[in-house]
């Protein structure tokens, strides 16, 4: 079996460490562009998705069930086309006829073409073949990895590759009123995460200005109490469903909860914001979620991430997840569920 896997490109040789200890003894990783590789293992692609669920910086896996060569001057649409009849039979073997989405990677170094363009192509020529393709997300999903001469092609379940986007690359838009970049971090770890939360519920927000994950929380129509020592943005005073608390998150009074929704992103020392995180932990419903972001201060990523994590459970709070994501830059996000009687 063979699967396509990305990492962010600064964070490389972070997730070549992970891999060594997550892939079975005889596997092979052949690197395609920093940050992406083409693993070679036993066993199926469902069960590497499960080991890769424990890494951090493992972004997106796709399996590459199928290796084509992409002649030099290649045109777009004429290969595209050429392609469907093997795409075909690869589906027949899995997928059927069940709906599937289409997702494309350019790595560097491969055709001038766009990721976008081939995709639509594919997927075109694969609904004039009869198979049904969304033009969204789907259970299923189609990748196409393009590099110098060769691509690879495989389908599987959305559910197994990480992250809903091609290579773990959210490039989410700037929304009306943005007052962060961190508001497309929590807006990314909110999708990857799988969080919901219904119009009305309750967020705990731990250092919250200058309001960026504030301003999100509020447009999905959520009750905020933040806390900051910093004042948020002028544009925030006054928003209906925010109670803001001026003071140091680690110190103040716990507002009373329950919150069914804990969003923490604290420029400390990562240890002593998980206390921080701890202390505010009974005041979460019983299965509420978290995001807190890990701030890595110096020291090896990967200790602290550990660190941390031994830390959030010793104290009460199960961390199914950490994951790098795109947004996120010296730090990773970490998913966090409160459990029966998360302690302070």
């Amino acid at each position: 079996m063979e699967a396509v896997l990305t990492s962010a490109p600064q964070c490389t040789a972070l997730a070549a460490r992970e891999l060594r200890d997550v892939l079975p003894a005889g596997a092979a990783l052949e690197a395609l562009a920093p940050g992406v590789w083409l693993a070679s293992t036993s066993g199926s692609f469902t069960d590497l998705a499960r080991g890769l669920q424990a890494t951090v910086f493992v972004r997106h896996a796709c399996p590459a069930q199928l290796e084509v060569a992409v002649p030099d001057g290649a045109e777009l649409r004429a290969w595209a086309a050429a392609l469907v009849p093997a795409l075909l039979a690869l589906l027949r073997r899995g997928a059927g006829q069940q709906a599937l989405q289409v997702q494309a990677r350019l790595l560097p170094g491969g055709p001038a073409w766009a990721p976008g363009g081939l995709a639509a192509a594919a997927a075109a020529g694969l609904r004039e073949a009869g198979q049904a393709v969304t033009g969204g997300p789907a259970p299923t999903v189609l990748s196409l990895v393009v590099a110098a001469g060769r691509a690879w092609a495989g389908c599987g379940p959305a559910s197994a590759q990480l992250s809903p986007w091609p290579g773990g690359v959210a490039r989410l838009r700037a929304r009306p009123g943005e007052l962060a970049r961190s508001a497309r971090k929590l807006e990314e770890a909110l999708e990857l995460f799988g969080l919901q939360p219904a119009a009305g519920s309750r967020v705990l927000e731990l250092g919250a200005a200058p309001g960026g994950w504030t301003r999100l929380l509020l447009d999905l129509g959520l009750q905020v109490t933040a806390i900051d020592t910093a004042l948020l943005h002028p544009s925030l005073e006054g928003a209906p469903g925010l109670n803001f608390i001026r003071g140091n998150a680690a110190s103040v009074p716990v507002p009373p909860g329950p919150f069914g929704l804990l969003a923490a992103d604290l420029s400390w020392d990562p240890l002593r914001a998980a206390d921080c995180v701890l202390r505010c932990a009974g005041a979460l419903a019983a299965g509420a979620s978290g995001v807190f972001t890990i701030k890595f201060f110096g020291g090896d990523p990967l200790d602290l991430v550990s660190r941390v994590r031994r830390r959030l459970e010793a104290g009460g709070l199960e961390v199914p997840a950490v994951r790098h994501l795109f947004h996120d830059r010296a730090e990773a996000t970490a998913l966090l569920r409160a459990g029966a009687r998360p302690r302070g």
